[in-house]
């Protein structure tokens, strides 16, 4: 009989509890425990659910002693009725969010993408990259970056990636506008490495128009920065992030290695 309770949705302790119920009567907690061999305390946690299924009734003796006593068996039935129509309940309202749970589940490299639009949109992305904890990979148009909305600002982001002691090696766009800014670069040396990228070594590099940096194991900064479309995206994708790795490491072998003029000036110096 335990089996067929257990069957109708009790567990093992209670279908011991319920047995003992139906076969002794109105009994005491101390009766029925001893009858289902439980202990006393497991044995009033079982009672009062049984009562809250409606399997068994609480009642009080003339000493006060609780007494509990079974219900018809014909309650089991209407028990099992219950959880029918409750699963069935459950059913249908796990089919009518199943969509809502598949959007958020995420699957082993599932992109997590998070944009942000507008030129304070473009910073708060791009500050995703000061917590790095990895070197930085960087294709770049600096030409986007020079504008009067990002000039300062991307000076005082270069100051607080040395202080952190970020490393970047940057893969930049090869134009005039590019070299003129590099002869006056005033930012750190020890923590950047500057390479020159031809856009023959690496088509369609001339029309990215902001920045791409890979970090860490698997995250990714895209910057659009020429008006009207200025954004920031950030994605978390190991498999993306290892692409786009792969891709920078084959051009940075055909990259042209950049120096500032200051680099220039110290080799002068050492030479002679």
């Amino acid at each position: 009989m335990q089996g067929i309770l257990i069957n109708a949705g009790l567990d093992e302790t209670e279908a011991k509890v319920y047995l003992a119920l139906l076969e002794l009567g109105p009994s005491t907690v101390s009766g029925i425990t001893h009858k289902a061999g439980v202990t006393r305390t497991l044995g009033y946690h079982v009672l009062e659910k049984l009562c809250w299924h409606g399997l068994a009734d609480e009642v009080s003796s003339k000493n006060k002693k609780k007494i509990y006593t079974a219900r018809h068996p014909h309650s089991l039935l209407q028990h099992v009725k219950n959880k029918k129509k409750q699963w069935e309940r459950n059913l249908s309202l796990v089919e009518e969010h199943l969509p809502d749970l598949v959007s958020l589940y995420k699957i082993a490299d599932k992109p997590v993408i998070r944009f942000c639009e507008g030129v304070e949109g473009v910073k708060e992305i791009y500050s995703e990259t000061l917590e790095a904890k990895t070197e930085i990979l960087s294709f770049c148009d600096i030409e986007g970056f020079c504008a009067p909305e990002f000039k300062n600002w991307t000076r005082e982001y270069n100051r607080e990636r040395t202080r952190r002691r970020i490393f970047e090696r940057m893969l930049m766009l090869d134009t005039q506008f590019g070299h003129e800014w590099m002869e006056d670069y005033q930012g750190s040396l020890k923590y950047n490495n500057f390479k020159w990228i031809r856009s023959k070594d690496l088509p369609g590099i001339q029309d990215l128009g902001g920045e791409v940096n890979i970090f860490d194991e698997n995250k990714i900064v895209i910057l659009l920065l020429k008006p009207p479309h200025r954004m920031g995206i950030y994605i978390e994708s190991k498999i993306l992030a290892n692409l786009l790795r792969t891709m920078f490491e084959l051009a940075w072998k055909s990259g042209i290695l950049a120096r500032t003029k200051r680099r220039v000036i110290k080799k002068t110096r050492k030479i002679s």
